[in-house]
């Protein structure tokens, strides 16, 4: 009886074994059927380009008739393009000043491919114009590429001073494929014109000729004072030296010997005596326009030779100025 107990665990024993051997059999080829699968991704990359400046506002301060050289640096940058392109460059018709409506032609701006100590280079226009100056391709271990271009301004004879304003643009293009729009590429320009007047004098020298002692020249001398190219109102200043014996410094008679008058006409003692500081004379030389960039206005003057003087040959300075 016993014997047959233990034939039946036995068999239970083996085929619990078998169950268990059959399920992780089967456990295993199911682990075996599954099977990895993949999906093919792409996307198109253009042609690209983008356009930024550094700086983008810029002053320059200076006269009339001056030049700034081209060498305030602009750097145009392509940052996240992939293609390389050439600088275009263009601006504003003029550069304005809104208070007293004048301008200054766009023109008038140059630009350069390097720097220079000089005003050299290539007007700006207010069409696009290739500069030939090449901005590398950025690449995906150098996304940001840049190159230069130097500019600088000229202010034109007689403009009137006061602050004026205008604006450049910069892009970079290649063949048909131009940077992406952007407020980026704007450079904001003013130029501060400083008031000023100049002075050139025509004659140079006065020759009174040969006059006996104890008498006056008959004939005004006229110099004429010009400011060309600045743009403010100037008044005729002078004073003078006393009269020097060429052939002994020592002697010499005085400076108020010599007078000066706003006109040709009128004798000797209508004159006003030349004094050893600076006079007021009241002459106005008007101020220069860029369409009427030269002035002038004249001062006389007459001499008289105190009696006494010794036979010889006299020199005087006088000297005229302009303040404005």
């Amino acid at each position: 009886m016993e014997s047959k107990n233990f034939n039946w665990l036995v068999t239970i024993f083996v085929a619990t074994l078998t169950f268990s051997v059959l399920l992780l059999l089967s456990s295993s080829n199911l682990s075996a059927t599954t099977s990895n699968s993949q999906v093919t991704a792409s996307v198109n990359v253009p042609g690209t380009l983008y356009t930024s400046i550094s700086p983008n506002s810029i002053t320059w301060a200076n006269y009339p008739g001056y030049s700034n050289a081209t060498n305030t640096m602009i750097t145009v940058t392509d940052n996240n393009g992939n293609i390389a392109g050439n600088i275009f460059i263009w601006g504003t018709a003029t550069l304005s000043n809104t208070l007293n409506g004048n301008s200054i032609a766009i023109g008038n701006v140059l630009w350069n491919p390097t720097s220079s100590n000089a005003y050299v280079g290539n007007a700006v226009t207010t069409s696009q114009v290739d500069t030939l100056i090449g901005v590398a391709a950025p690449t995906l271990s150098s996304p940001s590429t840049n190159s230069p271009i130097y500019i600088g301004v000229n202010i034109p004879p007689g403009t009137m001073s006061g602050l004026y304003t205008g604006s450049i643009y910069f892009d970079i293009e290649n063949g048909l494929i131009m940077s992406q729009p952007t407020t980026f590429n704007v450079l904001s320009v003013t130029v501060n014109v400083l008031p000023t007047c100049y002075i050139s004098l025509n004659p140079t020298s006065i020759n009174f000729g040969t006059l006996a002692t104890g008498t006056t020249s008959t004939t005004w001398n006229g110099i004429t004072d010009t400011d060309t190219g600045g743009n403010a109102q100037a008044t005729i200043y002078v004073y003078g030296g006393n009269w020097i014996y060429s052939s002994n410094p020592a002697i010499s008679f005085y400076v108020a010997n010599t007078v000066w008058s706003p006109t040709n006409s009128g004798s000797y003692n209508s004159g006003t005596p030349l004094t050893l500081s600076l006079v007021n004379t009241g002459i106005i030389v008007p101020a220069p326009t860029q369409s009427n960039p030269s002035t002038s206005n004249t001062v006389y003057f007459e001499v008289a030779v105190p009696g006494g003087a010794p036979v010889g040959a006299y020199t005087q300075n006088i000297v005229i100025a302009n303040q404005c």
